[in-house]
């Protein structure tokens, strides 16, 4: 009866240039001898790629490589975050492909603003780049025993991140246009970050030397309250203004009725209000130059209104074709997407935007909670606003939204149902290069109400 050697395993030091490794097998009678050489050229085709880990911080970024079997080729390196530090990663790099005769991947987190100019530079260099999001390491970086972070340790995190990455990240300078946009509609989301919050502080303002003020008027900064504003906030003469004069102001803006019935509810507030002399001249001066500052922000943010029209109009989007998205709403979808083509399946572009309910899942039971907020913050938001528009002018959406309703969702879960389904909405004719057109399952009722 034969018998059977189950399993010789030679174990081959990398980082000799020759080895030899001699295997005997034997069954029954016969004796197999089989020999291994393994040559410089044969260990550098075990490897499939170089990954190099980088954390990058505002005047610098550290770098260090690790092959696919986590082993250091390249220790920890410190360069400054400019274009001779960049050039010298660059050159570094280019050892490490003459060394190990491997293509190389650059990996990095996504630091604000800080990464950009080093992802960019490799790029345009022809490199393979990947940009986690701080999530994605994170685990990496909570599974060491040792609780002491640096940098050296963050990039070697990243270049062990990167030996699980199946690809690079999507390449955005590929699509120039769709980059200028993204661009314009972040800009103008820092302009009405900028707005919200010097209205916010008129209000405080205004509080302090006239409460109920901000009552009268659904928006202090409307033409008609910084008319009003200009005419009574003053410090030689705080509040010191007639009923006829303020009618005459406000009929500018509305009848003639309801100019008199607010100039008369103004009047009992300016009589009724007490003011703190200690904050008297601070109060009316912020409230002056806050309205100087939201109107310097409302001319910036109509201008980049236009240059976000000048740009859809250049590339001419399918899902402007989309009943309740207007320009900025579109602009913010293809700004923060990119490419949809990009995106294979409709769960990943829900997962992208944040809109994709969280699962908890164990054993038999399985619970699905609220969305998951991953994701661009203002894509949602913007999404989110659209629905207003889109549950009125969207056949789909309006069907949508009120079988939602009947099934006793509140109002604010079924909007968010709806956001995301404009989102698919918005991702499918982009991506299929087609114009809307209302599904035949919708019903007439909803067409005809649009129509």
């Amino acid at each position: 009866m034969s018998t059977l050697w189950f399993l010789v395993m030679a174990k081959v030091d990398l980082d000799v240039h020759v080895s030899r490794a001699s295997m005997q097998f034997r069954m029954g009678t016969g004796v197999l001898t089989a020999s291994a050489y393994i040559t410089p050229l044969e260990v550098k085709e075990k490897m499939y790629r170089i990954n190099v880990g980088i954390d990058v911080s505002k005047d610098d970024f550290e770098a260090r490589a690790k092959n696919d079997r986590n082993q250091e080729v390249m220790s920890s390196r410190t360069y400054s975050n400019d274009k001779e530090g960049m050039l010298a990663l660059k050159k570094d790099g280019d050892n490490l492909k003459e060394e190990y005769g491997e293509k190389l991947l650059y990996g990095m987190e996504s630091t604000g603003i800080y990464h950009r100019a080093l992802c960019q530079f490799l790029r345009e260099q022809g490199e393979d780049v990947k940009v986690f999001n701080g999530l994605e390491t994170k685990g990496i970086k909570d599974s060491k025993i040792r609780k002491t972070k640096t940098d050296e340790i963050d990039a070697g995190c990243i270049a062990e991140a990167l030996i699980l990455a199946t690809e690079p990240s999507h390449d955005r300078s590929k699509d120039p246009l769709l980059e200028q946009i993204r661009e314009q509609e972040r800009l103008r989301a820092r302009l009405m970050k900028k707005y919200t919050k010097c209205k916010i502080q008129a209000d405080r303002a205004l509080d302090m030397i006239c409460q109920g003020y901000t009552d009268v008027f659904n928006d202090i900064f409307c033409q008609s309250s910084i008319e009003i504003i200009k005419e009574t906030v003053r410090k030689t003469r705080l509040f010191e203004v007639d009923k006829e004069k303020m009618t005459d102001i406000l009929e500018e803006y509305m009848d003639r009725q309801d100019a008199e019935e607010k100039a008369q509810l103004l009047k009992k507030i300016f009589q009724n209000a007490v003011v703190p002399k200690n904050v008297r001249d601070a109060c009316i001066t912020e409230i002056h130059m806050l309205i100087q500052q939201y109107q310097l922000f409302r001319k910036q943010k109509e201008r980049t209104d236009r240059k976000i029209e000048k740009l859809l109009k250049e590339y001419d989007p399918y899902m402007s074709s989309v009943p309740g998205l207007g320009p900025v709403t579109v602009a913010t979808i293809l700004g923060e997407l990119g490419n949809p083509s990009r995106f294979p399946t409709g769960k990943q572009v829900t997962a992208f935007a944040g809109l994709d309910p969280s699962v908890k899942q164990s054993g038999k039971m399985k619970k699905e909670g609220k969305i998951s907020k991953r994701g661009p913050p203002h894509l949602r938001e913007a999404l989110y606003n659209a629905t207003i528009s889109a549950v009125r002018h969207n056949p789909v959406c309006k069907e949508f939204y009120d079988r939602l309703i009947k099934k006793g969702k509140c109002k604010k879960v079924a909007r968010v149902a709806v956001a995301r389904k404009l989102l698919l909405i918005a991702w499918s004719v982009e991506k299929n290069q087609k114009e809307f057109y209302v599904p035949s399952y919708v019903s007439e009722e909803y067409i005809s109400k649009e129509n």
